[in-house]
């Protein structure tokens, strides 16, 4: 595989660290203790502390902007595939 990449051109180098890039960024979960917090937050809603509230409005932007990210990445990763079909997760 170091051979491999060592011969790879630069373009397409820098497709197949894209593509992977894209992949990671359009794979991410929460991990499962914080996917719990916000979990169990979101379940209190009515009953939280003010740092509480405070918390589970920070998780709301923080998820909202991860899916953003997720399918964003997901769009662009299919979108490279398909110029670029070569580039393709073998899996």
């Amino acid at each position: 595989m170091v051979a491999a990449a060592i011969l790879e051109s630069p373009r397409d180098a820098a497709l197949r660290s894209s593509a992977t890039a894209l992949r990671l960024t359009a794979a991410y979960r929460l991990p499962p203790e914080l996917d719990r917090r916000f979990l169990k937050l979101g379940e209190r809603k009515v009953d939280l502390t003010d740092d509480e509230r405070t918390e589970l409005l920070a998780w709301i932007a923080f998820v909202q902007e991860r899916s953003i990210e997720r399918f964003a990445s997901e769009l662009a990763l299919r979108r490279l595939t398909d110029a670029f079909p070569e580039i393709a997760d073998p899996s």
